[in-house]
C-alpha cells in the first residue's frame, strides 16, 4: 500500500511540475507573440505573417490549456496526457526536420533562454517518458478497478460539475492568453493597403536625407535586417547604383531588434543611400521580405511592381523595367 502512495504521489507530482512547464513556456510567448512567430518561422514549414500569428496563438491557446488542465489533473480518462504527447511528438519531429534540413538553431519551446534541438530533443523525450508513466499510474491502472490502490488512495468519485469547472477554468485561462496576445499584434503594419499587395503605402518617411512617400511615385527599396550579414554583404552593390543614371531613388527599410542597431549596421556597411528603421516590428519586416533576408523592390505608388530576393540584379535589368512604368 505504501508503494502505491508513493507511485501516486510521483506521478502526481510528475503532472503538476510539466504543466507549471508548459505555463511557464506559454507566458513569455504570449508576452511577445510576434517573436514566438518568428521562431516558429525558423522551421521553413508557414512562411507568411498570417499564418505565422495564426500558428503562434493557437500554440500559445494550446500550451496554457494543456498546463492549466495538468496541474488541475484534468485528466479526461488520459485524453490530456495523450494530447500532451500527440502534441511533443508532433514538436519533435518538425524540430528534427528544421535541424537537419535548415540547420535549426533555437527551437523556441521557452524563449527566455536558446535552446537547442539537441537539448530539445532530450527534454521532449524525458517528457514523453513521464507521460507514460502518469498514464500508467493515474489512469490506466485506476481504470483497473485496483481496490487495494482505491482504498490506499481514498478518491471518491468527482462529480460531474467539479471536472467541468476545471476545463472551464482552463479553457478561460487560455482563452485570457490569447486574446491579450492577439491584441499586441500590429496587424495593420502588413495587411494590404488600398491597391498595395504589401503595404508600402504606409511609408510616408521623414528622415534628415530628405521626403519619401512610398505611396507615390517610384522607389528602388532594399529590405534588410540590421542583425542580417548577408544584408550587409549587399550594401557595396546598392551603392553602385546609387550613383548609376536614371535610377529611381532608393530608400532602405532595415529592422532592428533594439534602438542603436541600424547605427551599428550603417557604421559597419557604410551604405550611401538613405535608411528607414522599421523599428522592432519584427512582422511588418516578415510581411515586407520572402524566405530571403533580404529583397530588393521596386515599389510603384505603394505597390510592389518586381523584386529580387537575396540578390541585387544587374542595373540593365533594372532600367528594363522603370523604363516600362514610364512608358505606361
Amino acid at each position: 500500500m505504501a508503494q502505491y502512495r508513493k507511485s501516486y504521489i510521483i506521478a502526481r507530482s510528475l503532472e503538476i511540475v510539466i504543466g507549471l512547464y508548459f505555463i511557464a513556456g506559454a507566458i513569455p510567448k504570449g508576452l511577445d507573440i510576434e517573436k514566438f512567430a518568428v521562431q516558429v518561422a525558423a522551421y521553413k514549414v508557414i512562411q507568411t505573417p498570417e499564418m505565422l500569428l495564426t500558428t503562434a496563438l493557437f500554440t500559445l491557446f494550446v500550451e496554457i490549456g494543456l498546463g492549466v488542465a495538468l496541474v488541475f489533473g484534468l485528466r479526461l480518462r488520459g485524453l490530456t496526457v495523450w494530447v500532451m504527447q500527440a502534441m511533443l511528438l508532433f514538436f519533435t519531429a518538425l524540430i528534427v526536420y528544421a535541424w537537419l534540413a535548415h540547420g535549426l538553431e533555437d527551437c523556441g519551446c521557452f524563449p527566455v533562454f536558446k535552446m537547442s534541438p539537441e537539448v530539445s530533443l532530450v527534454k521532449n523525450g524525458m517528457i514523453v517518458a513521464a507521460g507514460i508513466f502518469i498514464l500508467w499510474e493515474l489512469v490506466w491502472r485506476a481504470d483497473r478497478g485496483n481496490i487495494e490502490r482505491a482504498a490506499v488512495l481514498r478518491r471518491p468519485r468527482r462529480p460531474f460539475a467539479w471536472g467541468g469547472a476545471k476545463i472551464a477554468v482552463a479553457v478561460a485561462l487560455a482563452s485570457a492568453a490569447t486574446a491579450y496576445a492577439y491584441c499586441g499584434i500590429d496587424w495593420q503594419s502588413f495587411l494590404p493597403h488600398e491597391d498595395s499587395d504589401v503595404s508600402y503605402a504606409q511609408f510616408e518617411i521623414y528622415i534628415p536625407e530628405g521626403y519619401f512617400n512610398l505611396g507615390s511615385g517610384l522607389y528602388l527599396v532594399p529590405v534588410m535586417s540590421a542583425s542580417c550579414s548577408e544584408c550587409m554583404e549587399k550594401i557595396p552593390e546598392i551603392n553602385e547604383l546609387w550613383f548609376m543614371p536614371d535610377i529611381p531613388p532608393i530608400i532602405g527599410l532595415c529592422y532592428e531588434d533594439k534602438p542603436g542597431d541600424l547605427d551599428v549596421f550603417k557604421g559597419y556597411a557604410q551604405p550611401m543611400f538613405p535608411i528607414h528603421s522599421l523599428g522592432d516590428r519584427i512582422m511588418l519586416y516578415y510581411a515586407l521580405i520572402a524566405e530571403e533576408s533580404f529583397r530588393l523592390g521596386l515599389v510603384y505608388n505603394g505597390s510592389l511592381i518586381a523584386f529580387w530576393d537575396g540578390y541585387v540584379p544587374p542595373y540593365e535589368e533594372i532600367m528594363e523595367i522603370v523604363e516600362s512604368v514610364y512608358e505606361m
